[in-house]
């Protein structure tokens, strides 16, 4: 009997004990394993805080704090991104279920990104066809690009300026000037060649989140989102 109690006690007090270090240790674990996948990135530093720590192995996060770099929001990169969230409940058996994360409720969630002229240059190289050599030089009042394309076997110099900014749930790189040397293609033709251009298309960020701010600093694009509170 009385080797039975002291197993027993023995199993209470391994179940405290995981309760408070492995279980939370598991759970955030995976939730940086599963942000970074989501985000495309292994650059991933997390910090999630409950009292008691228990409540972390429930979805139950008191205070959330992560940082990833290079992480990727629809079609472009960032150099960095930060999320911070206050009283956020995660979807346990989702996220276990290989589902990914999932918010379910969220006092304030908020994401802060940073896009630079790299990451631009990047997504831009990509998004157009035929154009090399592509420089981006961002400052405040507009973003000036660079590159050099084969039109009717002419390599004509482009020149670029424009603004990022959100458009219904979308982010844009705004064109609002284009120049071309060395073509005989007119800029009215040359608009319909090159266009704004999507970054990121409607509910590409994470959990729910919608974009509140665009703002232009020398040399980045700094991007402010939120989640609003509700279920």
């Amino acid at each position: 009997m009385r080797k039975s109690l002291t197993i027993l006690g023995l199993l209470f007090i391994i179940l405290i004990v995981s309760s408070e270090t492995v279980l939370p240790f598991l759970a955030q674990s995976t939730f940086r394993t599963k942000l970074g996948q989501r985000a495309a990135t292994q650059d991933v530093q997390v910090t999630l805080g409950s009292s008691p720590s228990a409540l972390l192995a429930l979805g139950r996060i008191q205070n959330l704090d992560a940082v990833l770099h290079q992480a990727k929001v629809g079609q472009v990169y960032l150099k960095e991104l930060t999320l911070k969230g206050r009283n956020v409940q995660l979807d346990m058996s989702a996220l276990f279920r290989e589902e990914g994360v999932q918010v379910q409720y969220a006092e304030e969630l908020t994401l802060k990104g940073i896009v630079d002229e790299e990451n631009l240059r990047e997504v831009l190289q990509r998004k157009i066809d035929k154009i090399e050599n592509v420089q981006v030089d961002i400052n405040r009042e507009r973003i000036l690009v660079t590159a050099n394309a084969k039109v009717f076997g002419r390599v004509a110099d482009i020149e670029m300026e424009g603004k990022i900014l959100e458009d219904s749930g979308s982010l844009y790189f705004f064109m609002t000037r284009l120049d071309m040397k060395n073509t005989r293609i007119g800029t009215a033709k040359l608009g319909d060649m090159f266009g704004n251009i999507q970054l990121t298309a409607p509910n590409k960020l994470p959990f729910g989140m919608k974009i509140r701010q665009v703002e232009q600093t020398d040399g980045a694009v700094i991007l402010t989102a939120s989640r609003d509170n509700k279920e």
